[in-house]
């Protein structure tokens, strides 16, 4: 039992090199196939943003005519949806009224005067809604006039922020008094335009947004580790010897200089058989480094930034990169 226990986890510690390529090559597929799914999920958050922007800025439109029985333009607006938060606030439905005057009354000093009412019946006697509004204070019966001056064909744009619910329009000509003016053959035409989705589609956008902005710098992330890996794996030969070669000679190489060499010529004797690490020639020498290269060393101690190999011949020749 205590073999057994002694030899699983040294066991488990033995990976092979073949193992090691294998999973080298399983992560860096895993890798780009993140790399893949990030941009691909910056492209769709962006995509989804873009579209819930456009959904909030989309308009619902709307139009009244003027009525020559009521001397008004009315409307049944209907429901508003939106956040139910009652009271004037930042996230009150916008609503903009556009009214042109095609036959203003034929008198001096006319305005226009726009009711916007939450009533749930917009042919009920509205008059307590009217006077309410005009009186001001409730944001649920607003009232707004142009404040200048009416003109043939002339546009007036009115804007206004309503809470979700049931809401009427009402749009007639005033004259100086603030009196509703009646039976004059006048004309006019009411468009308008609501965005019941602003709060919700802008919410909704800003989050894929913030999401797309995640993914970019998760994909940013991927691509610069995808990048050093295959910097490493197209590293050329020459320069993988050089480097071996340069971390040789700064681990294993002379310490300073090397000292005065003889200075009268070698008595004659038995030639040696030559091996590594000794002189070739009576100026330089060749110093073994690792992976079987060889830098030369000159006669002022300085080396030669040639990588060498041997030969079969025991001569030194200059590496040269197979082609």
């Amino acid at each position: 039992m205590n073999e057994e226990a002694t030899q699983e986890p040294t066991g488990a510690l033995v990976v092979d090199g073949d193992q090691d390529e294998l999973m080298e090559e399983m992560s860096l597929d895993e890798r780009k196939e993140r790399l893949k799914r990030t941009r691909w999920n910056v492209f769709l958050y962006l995509g989804v943003a873009a579209i819930m922007f456009g959904f909030a800025l989309f308009p619902m439109p709307f139009s009244a005519e003027y009525d020559d029985f009521t001397d008004s333009a009315q409307k049944d607006i209907g429901l508003v949806w939106g956040l139910p938060l009652s009271g004037e606030g930042l996230f009150d439905v916008p609503m903009n009224i556009e009214v042109t005057a095609s036959n203003p009354p034929a008198q001096n000093n006319v305005d226009i005067g726009v009711y916007i009412l939450n009533e749930d019946d917009c042919s009920s006697n509205l008059g307590a809604a009217t006077e309410s509004a005009r009186n001001g204070g409730s944001h649920a019966y607003q009232f707004k006039t142009s404040g200048e001056e009416i003109l043939v064909d002339g546009t007036y744009e009115f804007n206004f922020a309503i809470d979700p619910g049931q809401y009427c329009l009402i749009v007639e000509y005033f004259n100086e008094t603030g009196a509703k003016i009646t039976r004059s053959g006048a004309d006019m035409s009411v468009d308008g335009q609501l965005y019941p989705n602003q709060f919700f589609g802008g919410v909704l956008g800003l989050l894929c947004l913030g999401l797309s902005i995640f993914a970019f710098l998760g994909a940013q992330k991927h691509g610069t580790a995808l990048r050093s890996i295959l910097e490493g794996e197209h590293e050329t030969i020459e320069s993988k010897v050089l480097a071996d070669a340069n971390q040789a000679l700064l681990s294993a190489g002379p310490s300073g200089p090397p000292s005065a060499g003889p200075t009268e010529p070698p008595t004659t004797g038995p030639a040696s058989p030559p091996h590594l690490g000794t002189e070739t020639s009576q100026e330089d020498v060749y110093e073994p480094a690792e992976n079987g290269y060889f830098f030369r060393k000159m006669a002022d101690g300085t080396y030669d930034q040639t990588v060498y190999v041997q030969a079969e011949d025991g001569s030194y020749q200059p590496y040269q990169a197979p082609q």
